[in-house]
C-alpha cells in the first residue's frame, strides 16, 4: 500500500493532457479559460472620453482661461476629431476618441454653454488626463489576456470579446463514464429487498462532478459477472477519455475488476492506499486506448471522498478542528465535518464508509495526516468541499 501524498502525486502524473477545441465565444461559459495569443492590439485603442462634457486643452486651462468657443461634436463610434485652436472646444460623448490637441475632459455638470460659447461654472482643481481612460491603460499589445485554466465568467467572455476572439481555443472536459457494479443494485424508482441497494452512488459522483465543470458524464450499471464486465469494458474504453467504476476493487472473491482490467492490458498504478475511507482504491492506464482507469470502492462515503481528493482536489483553506479527535490505525483520515463561524469546523464522523446519510449535514472533509493520532481542538487541517 502507498500513502495518500505518493497516490495524489502518481495519479497528478499520469492524467491524460487536456484536449482542445475552437468554440465559439458565446457558448464558453464554465470552460477553462484558454493559452490564448496575446493580443496584437492595445486596449483602449486610443484615448478615450469617460464623460460627457466638452474636450480642451489644458495648457490654456491652465493660463487661466474658463470660456471656449464650442466647434462641434466628438461622437462615439466616429474617427478621432481635432481641435487647432486652444482658444476652442470640442463637445464630447462618453466613449469617443479624445480629439486630437486635447486632453482635459470637463464634465457638462461643471459648465453651461450659451450662444456657442462654453463657461466653467464650477472651480475646482483640473489636470491634463481628467475624464480620460487612456489609450494602452488597461492592457498592451503582447500581455496576457486571461491566467489560463480559470472557469470563464461573463466577464471574461466580454474581456476576450473586446480583444476579437470570436471563436476560443479551450480545454474540453474529458469524456467519462461512471460504471456503478453489483448485483445487489435496482433502479432508484423500485422498492430495495432487504438484501438490495437502491442506485445512488453513481448518481452522486455524477452531480459532483457536474457541479465542478465536467460537462460528458455518462452512467452505466453492470452485475458482477466477469464476461459482463470484460465485454462492457472493451466496448466502452474507445469511447471515454475516464472510466470511473465504483464497486469491485477490494479484496473479495467477488471483486473481479484488477484481474479483469490486467486481462485486457491495462497497466496498474495503484491498488489500495494508506486511507480510511478508500483504502481499496485502484488506479491504472489502458496505454493502448488512452484511457485512465479509476476503481473506486463500492462503499458511498469511500467513493465521494476519493473522487474529492484525488480528482476535483479543490482546498479552500484548513480550518481548526472543534473538538478534539482521536485515530490510531496508520492512515490518512478523511473526516466529515460542518463548516461554522470563522472557519471553525465540527467533525460529523460516520458510523462507516457506507453511512451516507451522515454526509447530509457536512459541508466537506478535513484531512488528517497519518503521522498523528491525537487531533487537538484548534488545530488546522486542509478542508475539502463538497460543491
Amino acid at each position: 500500500m502507498i500513502t495518500v501524498q505518493e497516490a495524489a502525486a502518481i495519479m497528478s502524473a499520469r492524467w491524460l493532457p487536456p484536449k482542445v477545441e475552437s468554440i465559439a465565444i458565446a457558448n464558453c461559459v464554465g470552460k477553462p479559460s484558454p493559452n490564448q495569443s496575446p493580443p496584437i492590439a492595445t486596449i483602449p485603442r486610443s484615448n478615450r472620453v469617460m464623460m460627457d462634457g466638452i474636450a480642451v486643452n489644458a495648457a490654456a486651462y491652465a493660463a487661466g482661461q474658463r470660456t471656449f468657443a464650442v466647434i462641434g461634436m466628438a461622437t462615439a463610434g466616429t474617427p478621432s476629431a481635432t481641435l487647432a485652436n486652444p482658444q476652442q472646444c470640442l463637445e464630447v460623448m462618453t466613449g469617443c476618441a479624445l480629439p486630437i490637441g486635447t486632453d482635459l475632459v470637463i464634465p457638462y455638470e461643471q459648465i453651461s454653454i450659451e450662444q456657442g460659447t462654453a463657461t466653467l461654472t464650477h472651480e475646482t482643481n483640473r489636470h491634463p488626463g481628467d475624464f480620460v481612460h487612456q489609450q494602452r491603460s488597461d492592457c498592451a499589445a503582447g500581455a496576457l489576456i486571461l491566467q489560463p485554466g480559470i472557469a470563464l465568467k461573463g466577464i471574461h467572455i466580454g474581456i476576450l470579446a473586446s480583444f476579437g476572439y470570436s471563436q476560443v481555443q479551450v480545454e474540453t472536459t474529458p469524456r467519462i463514464k461512471l460504471v456503478a457494479t453489483g448485483d445487489e443494485l435496482i433502479p432508484i424508482e423500485e422498492t430495495p429487498a432487504p438484501y438490495q441497494l437502491r442506485r445512488s452512488n453513481a448518481d452522486a459522483l455524477r452531480a459532483a462532478l457536474l457541479a465542478s465543470g465536467y460537462t460528458d458524464v455518462d452512467i452505466d450499471y453492470i452485475p458482477d459477472d466477469p464476461a459482463i464486465i470484460t465485454a462492457h469494458y472493451q466496448t466502452n474504453t474507445p469511447d471515454y477519455d475516464l472510466l470511473i467504476y465504483s464497486g469491485g476493487v477490494s479484496k473479495g472473491k467477488r471483486d473481479f475488476l484488477p484481474a479483469i482490467w490486467q486481462s485486457c492490458g491495462v497497466t496498474a498504478y495503484i491498488h489500495g492506499v494508506t486511507q480510511k475511507p478508500g483504502k481499496p482504491m485502484w488506479f491504472g492506464i489502458d496505454h493502448m486506448a488512452n484511457t485512465i482507469v479509476w476503481g473506486l470502492p463500492g462503499n458511498p462515503v469511500s467513493g465521494l471522498v476519493c473522487l474529492h481528493r484525488y480528482l476535483l482536489n479543490r482546498t479552500l483553506y484548513s480550518g481548526k478542528l472543534a473538538e478534539a479527535i482521536t485515530f490510531k490505525p496508520n492512515l490518512t483520515f478523511f473526516v466529515p465535518v460542518k463548516v461554522g463561524a470563522q472557519q471553525i469546523l465540527t467533525p460529523i464522523i460516520p458510523q462507516n464508509s457506507g453511512d451516507f446519510t451522515a454526509l447530509a449535514a457536512s459541508d466537506g472533509f478535513i484531512e488528517l495526516p497519518q503521522a498523528q493520532t491525537v487531533f487537538n481542538a484548534g488545530e488546522s487541517f486542509p478542508f475539502y468541499p463538497w460543491y
